[in-house]
Formats: C-alpha cells, structure tokens, sequence
C-alpha cells in the first residue's frame, strides 16, 4: 500500500478545530479575569473582541495555511519517494 497523497480537505477540520480551541481558551480566560482581576497584569490587557473573535479567526486561519502548506509539500514529496508498508501474511 502507498500513501501518495493526501486529501486538502483535512486541512479544514485542522483550521477548525484551532479556531474552536482558541475560542475556548478565550472564554476561559475571560473567566479567569472575571474571578481576579489581578490577573490582567499577567495575561496583558486585551478587550473581549480580540479574545472572542481576532485571536480564535486569526489562529484558525494560521492553522489552515501552515497545514494546507504541510499538506503541499508532502504530496510534492510523495510523488517522487511514496511511503509504502506491506504486510505479509
């Protein structure tokens, strides 16, 4: 069997599930901030639009590109030297 190529499509999920994984991380340090506002000397003073909305965008958009560029490269790569395992019986 060889693994020549490898779909783009599963660069979406990669790209959605970094944007719902800094959303997540934004609410809850929202959270955080809302329980002790000491915090803010910690985590720098960002206003919830950029917690809710630019980093999560930003980050999903990062991660779709960097995973499309991986992708592209492989399947480049792959084409010349296919990975292959064979299992013998």
């Amino acid at each position: 069997m060889k693994l020549t190529k490898i779909n783009y499509v599963s660069a979406v999920f990669i790209g959605v599930s970094a944007l719902v994984m800094y959303f997540i991380l934004g609410v809850l340090q929202l959270i955080l901030l809302s329980q002790d506002p000491t915090l803010i000397a910690l985590m720098g003073s960002a206003s919830k639009v950029q917690i809710l909305v630019y980093t999560p965008l930003i980050g999903g958009v990062v991660a779709y590109v960097f995973t499309l560029v991986m992708i592209l490269v492989y399947n480049v790569v792959a084409k010349k030297f296919p990975i292959s395992w064979n299992i013998k019986k």
